[in-house]
């Protein structure tokens, strides 16, 4: 295992008092693990050098020596590397080491505090045993097309993510033809239920919107994608309803209303349990149900065609996802709440969105009152085991 060391002290202290303590450190180190770095930093220009460069490293171990190197060391976060800050019991070490740590946690960087040789081999080897996902997760690509939806007042998003306009869909959807749009859900067509509402109009459009995202994603090398999908209607008279539940039925995250968060959550879902996610509206609850809706859902049941509830137009999806226990899932910035739910069956109301599940759920009115707002994930993954890798990448976690 390959890791990235650095080591931090203040402006006002000598580098030259720590020198001996840092090679007995990384002596008893570079015995069980390949080092790179290792050097002794005060300024943010001596945290830049070639010798620091920590892409091809497993993890990174930052050590603060002292207080006050907290703004030297934070930027070893554009690694984005899984992290362990070591902590001794001078020079205001482990504070500094605390405030890195939650600095590096609100970036959603897996980050350990450790005070101990013992306690960071422990740690290394949990990230060695995870190395593949966690890599897949530090280093997704994630799209905005379009605009976050102007209702989504709660929306809070950190992560690096790639923005593409409008503009520049609508360019690529006037290069697709609409003889590529019937091909493009001809056999989804096919293997319908039921088309109630869409006509073979709206069919092509939505095979053209498919094609449209298919190729951004594409070409800009994207692991997972949301879309302004409201800002479709009235250039389009289309929503790419049915494109999302294609696309999160063949395994790529793909989320609507241009909501990051969720797209997070359902990149999560698939990287380290490879399940899709349904992205929902709380649209009713009671004493032990919350009823899950919305328009575009995962293609793995059986399913119907339908319009879009709420304008009427376009191609949404009525699907009959599977009874079961699943888990709900809220992501808002760091924080996320997690609930054990059982999935009961499908409700079928003309006033909801055209997906309609029922879920039991315990004290589903503690739930609601404690949950981060709209939007909630039906992943189905047992709670604990989601909540707990949550914990583990970094989230402040509240499992019902």
């Amino acid at each position: 295992m390959k890791i990235g060391v650095v080591f931090g002290v203040s402006e006002l202290a000598n580098p030259k008092a720590f020198e001996k303590k840092v090679s007995k450190f990384l002596t008893l180190l570079a015995g069980e693990f390949e080092i790179k770095g290792g050097l002794i930093v005060s300024t943010r220009d001596e945290a830049r050098s070639e010798e620091l460069d920590f892409k091809d490293v497993d993890a990174v171990l930052i050590y603060p020596l002292t207080g006050g190197t907290e703004n030297t060391l934070k930027g070893f976060s554009y690694f984005r590397k899984p992290v362990i800050l070591y902590g001794d019991t001078f020079n205001n070490s482990i504070a500094a080491a605390l405030e890195l740590r939650e600095y590096f946690r609100d970036r959603l960087i897996p980050s350990a505090l450790v005070k101990s040789l013992d306690e960071l081999k422990a740690a290394l080897l949990g990230y060695e045993d995870m190395k593949e996902m966690l890599e897949r997760f530090l280093n997704l690509r994630l799209g905005l097309i379009g605009r976050v939806s102007p209702w989504l007042i709660n929306e809070k998003f950190e992560l690096p993510y790639i923005h593409i306009s409008l503009k520049k869909f609508y360019e690529y959807y006037e290069a697709t033809t609409d003889a590529e749009g019937w091909k493009a859900v001809e056999d989804i067509v096919a293997k319908a239920v039921e088309i109630k509402e869409p006509q073979r109009e709206d069919l092509v459009k939505a095979g053209r919107i498919y094609l449209t995202l298919k190729r951004i994603v594409e070409d800009y090398r994207l692991d997972g994608f949301t879309i302004g999908c409201f800002d479709l209607l009235q250039k389009l008279k289309g929503t790419p309803c049915l494109a999302l539940a294609m696309f999160n039925a063949q395994g790529i995250p793909a989320a609507c209303e241009g909501e990051l968060n969720s797209l997070l959550g359902m990149a999560i879902a698939r990287i380290f349990f490879n399940k899709p996610a349904f992205m929902g509206n709380i649209a009713d609850y009671g004493d032990d149900y919350v009823i899950l809706a919305h328009c575009t859902a995962p293609l793995i049941a059986g399913y119907s065609l339908r319009s879009h509830f709420e304008s009427g137009i376009g191609v949404g999806v009525e699907v009959g996802l599977p009874k079961g226990r699943a888990s709900l899932l809220k992501i808002r910035g760091r924080k996320a709440v997690v609930a054990g739910v059982e999935v009961a069956g499908r409700e079928r109301s003309e006033s909801r969105c055209r997906t309609q599940l029922r879920l039991k759920i315990e004290e589903a009115k503690d739930f609601m009152d404690g949950t981060l707002g709209n939007h909630h994930l039906l992943v189905y993954a047992d709670s604990e085991e989601l909540a707990d890798l949550l914990s583990e990448l970094g989230f402040e976690v509240m499992l019902y």
